[in-house]
């Protein structure tokens, strides 16, 4: 059996440890929750009697061989960074799904992404790795998510809709059928996107623009 280690110590990382939890409440998993590997100081939440370690140490003598990594960065960008460090280490990575999460028939869900509750792949749906799929989001038919890419609380994506490597979707948003983001797109919260942008952009509002920088 293979130790987890979830990177991070934020938000992001507690809500990967829900994850984790749910699993290993629900049935035999071929890994043990061991802990959080912390970028930078502590963990902002109890870290309810798992180990903590230091990322720095924990790469200095690394054991890829009895060691799995899931990455609890919300941030797409740090995520990706992240994610490679451990890879050139010769690291393996979970891929997690909460038990009321909903995968459909055709799906595909790449290494090190995550599930959480109630979040739907309804068919036909491409999931890049170490993707992070918030609680209650939902993804129709056809759907295609890059590398990296977080998708927010309750974010509703039509069918045919496809987002590039490291989008980055608020609470609550909705995109319209057969729309395409580009690499690096972020969406505000609450916003409506009904047409396709070519990526590193801010979108808000509804319907979603540009946002105007000062």
């Amino acid at each position: 059996m293979q130790d987890l280690w979830i990177v991070g110590g934020s938000g992001a990382a507690l809500e990967v440890w829900a994850v984790a939890r749910a699993m290993e409440a629900a049935s035999p998993q071929s890994w043990k929750l061991r802990g959080f590997l912390v970028i930078d100081g502590s963990p902002e939440f109890d870290p309810e009697g798992l180990e903590v370690q230091d990322e720095s140490a924990f790469l200095a003598a690394p054991s890829p061989s009895s060691t799995l990594i899931v990455v609890g960065l919300g941030e797409p960008s740090l995520r990706e960074k992240v994610a490679r460090t451990y890879a050139s280490k010769g690291f393996d990575f979970a891929t997690l799904t909460h038990p009321s999460a909903i995968i459909g028939p055709a799906c595909s869900v790449g290494e090190g992404t995550v599930l959480m509750a109630q979040a739907v792949l309804e068919t036909h749906v491409t999931v890049g790795e170490h993707a992070l799929l918030n609680v209650g989001c939902s993804i129709a038919h056809n759907g295609s998510l890059g590398a990296c890419c977080s998708l927010g609380p309750g974010v509703r994506m039509a069918g045919w809709v496809t987002l590039g490597d490291r989008c980055d979707l608020g609470v609550g948003c909705c995109v319209r059928p057969r729309v395409t983001l580009g690499p690096d797109t972020r969406v505000g919260a609450g916003a409506a996107v009904v047409a396709d942008h070519p990526g590193t952009a801010t979108l808000v509002g509804v319907p979603a623009a540009p946002r105007l920088t000062p």
